[in-house]
């Protein structure tokens, strides 16, 4: 079966923990999509503090722009958070680990 959909998507989870099984599951269903965890905040509908992730393909950093897109479309509320880990999803031409100390 073959689906197709746009990158970058955002997401969130409660644990950072749950980041390596998700980093995981996308690496064994396709090696070419990359998995990072780029902010930290509420959705738009409230609740407690949650971290958000970011899916795109490697090789192919989003710009700012897109990655905001994406997060405001999971839910992110940028009038109350602030993004703080993005910069090198689009600043990172590399495979997403490398130069990163």
């Amino acid at each position: 079966m073959h689906a197709k959909i746009e990158l970058p998507k955002a997401f969130s989870v409660r644990d950072e923990h749950e980041f390596f099984p998700i980093q995981h599951l996308m690496a064994r269903l396709n090696p070419q999509l990359m998995v990072e965890q780029v902010a930290t905040g509420v959705h738009v509908d409230g609740s407690s503090t949650v971290l958000w992730g970011l899916v795109f393909l490697k090789g192919e950093p989003p710009s700012k722009q897109k990655v905001e897109i994406a997060l405001r479309e999971a839910g992110f509320d940028v009038v109350h958070n602030v993004l703080t880990q993005t910069a090198f999803v689009w600043t990172d031409h590399s495979d997403g680990r490398e130069g990163r100390g």
